[in-house]
């Protein structure tokens, strides 16, 4: 199996593998899903492939020792592209209101349109140039529009690769002009199976697969205290919530809590409400398997104050909400919204 060292990820694999035995790559591809699921590092394993002196005959994939393949490794390769969001500067906190932590909340216009002008030119060491733009769902209508033109009249040594968590807050003409490659989180067992077999402790195996989700590249990268220590305090402010018709005075607070202090913060805080919730769920129907087995007996409370219909629609409503959130949303609003239905699950006495 092509780049089989890489956990998961079995059909966007078999996919690239296909691409590439076939010679015929796209101009344009999207890889989209979950943050965290290794959609970053699949697209390197492809640009080095692209780019390798001596692929593998078999696979076609890099062979990881070229000159080639290292500089791809070490993001010094003259053919790769990488465009990310900036780190911010003083001018960007005035006209970048959005912006969180050192980056800048947005892929701008300019980097698109040099990405455009070095797509036109020739490669330097290899067959192709490939581009790398990560993350795609960072771009405002005017790059989306202008990253378009390049798309219709692809260069014909260019690959442009996009990675989105959020593949809807792309025009749907840039969507449609890419060859697009789905991933998915892996169940959060098999997960844990795949890193102990690897020399991962069991317990941190668990764990690291629970707290990700099932995401592998998240599992890999986390930090197990610092998020173990959020999710309690997630959970704890659920059954608070759910417990008492007093929960919604405590709203307000709880919601900027769960807001923290930028977007990735609300992300995080909603991600932990839907794997608690869903826990939940299946407690409440009689299922004994649960992801957060450590914390157990404070789900068990959960479960008796939400049911297992309430919380199935505050999975979906978070899920809803997660898939709706862009770059200016109020967060504090957003958490608020997902928090007040957890504090109006509360059933008949």
């Amino acid at each position: 199996m092509i780049f089989a060292d890489l956990y998961g990820l079995d059909r966007p694999r078999e996919t690239l593998a296909r691409i590439l035995a076939s010679g015929r790559v796209p101009h344009a591809l999207l890889f989209h899903g979950p943050e965290g699921v290794g959609k970053r590092a699949l697209a390197t394993r492809l640009a080095a492939s692209l780019l390798c002196e001596s692929p593998r005959p078999a696979t076609h994939e890099a062979c990881g020792t070229c000159a080639a393949c290292r500089r791809v490794e070490h993001g010094n390769h003259p053919d790769l592209f990488v465009v990310t969001r900036l780190a911010k500067d003083g001018k960007d906190a005035e006209e970048d209101e959005a912006a969180e932590g050192d980056l800048r909340s947005v892929i701008t216009i300019d980097q698109i349109r040099a990405l455009s002008e070095h797509a036109a030119y020739a490669p330097r060491e290899g067959a192709r140039r490939v581009f790398l733009v990560d993350p795609a769902d960072r771009l405002k209508l005017e790059g989306q529009n202008a990253l378009l033109k390049t798309l219709e009249e692809p260069p014909g040594q260019a690959v442009i690769v996009l990675l989105a968590s959020r593949p809807h807050a792309l025009l749907p003409t840039v969507r449609s002009r890419c060859f697009q490659v789905g991933f998915a989180s892996m169940a959060p067992a098999a997960l844990a199976a795949a890193l102990a077999e690897r020399g991962m402790a069991p317990a941190e195996a668990r764990a690291r697969a629970a707290l990700s989700d099932g995401r592998p590249g998240r599992a890999l990268t986390l930090d197990v205290a610092a998020l173990q220590a959020r999710r309690n305090a997630v959970l704890d402010m659920m059954v608070r919530l759910s417990a008492s018709s007093r929960g919604a005075i405590e709203l307000g607070a709880n919601a900027a809590a769960l807001a923290g202090e930028g977007e990735d913060d609300l992300v995080e805080g909603m991600e932990l409400v839907a794997s608690l919730a869903r826990d939940a769920a299946r407690l409440a129907a009689g299922h004994e398997d649960v992801l957060h087995a450590d914390a157990l007996p404070r789900l068990s409370e959960l479960a008796r104050s939400l049911g297992d219909a309430a919380a199935a629609e505050i999975v979906a409503l978070a899920s809803r909400l997660r898939g709706d959130l862009r770059v200016n949303a109020n967060r504090t609003l957003v958490a608020e919204t997902l928090l007040a239905a957890v504090a109006g699950a509360i059933p008949a006495a």
